[in-house]
């Protein structure tokens, strides 16, 4: 599969006739009920913020593609993936930036008693800062997904 995934990720880029573009695929299996593949794909390129795009919108259109795609060929081969595209460590540094600022509201309600509501993000995302608040560190607040739709956040309280 990561062959495949590797593959289509190059004929998608080579499509986009980007200037020196390369991709690495890594494979990680997770048991959660039933057997689910993750691949994490890698993308250096020269034209990163063509391929990122504002806000990331452009990269979310590429993982869309690239996860239809794989997720047919998955479904030939009666296997559940899960595919995650990054740029030159765009979506990591969102991630790892994202979760510090999370910290940093959380010693906020620590300090101030009162709930901290953070801006609307992915389920990704959401699901990243709940695991980080829910490290024994953190034991006296709590997170509480609040909204719907595109308009989910994050809620941190003290614990009562």
């Amino acid at each position: 599969m990561e062959l495949q995934i590797k593959t289509a990720t190059e004929d998608l880029l080579a499509g986009l006739q980007l200037e020196e573009a390369s991709c690495t695929v890594a494979r990680k299996v997770e048991q959660d009920g039933e057997e689910l593949e993750h691949y994490s794909v890698e993308i250096k390129t020269t034209d990163a913020p063509l391929l990122i795009g504002k806000h990331g919108d452009n990269l979310n259109a590429f993982q869309h593609l690239l996860r239809m795609i794989s997720s047919k060929k998955a479904d030939e081969l009666n296997r559940k993936i899960m595919v995650f595209v990054d740029v030159d460590g765009y979506r990591r540094r969102q991630d790892d930036d994202a979760v510090e600022l999370a910290c940093r509201r959380a010693e906020q309600v620590r300090a101030s008693g009162n709930p901290v509501k953070l801006q609307s993000m992915s389920g990704f995302m959401r699901r990243l800062i709940h695991l980080e608040l829910a490290k024994p560190e953190w034991d006296d607040v709590v997170t509480e997904s609040v909204g719907s739709a595109r308009f989910r956040a994050i809620v941190i309280k003290k614990k009562d």
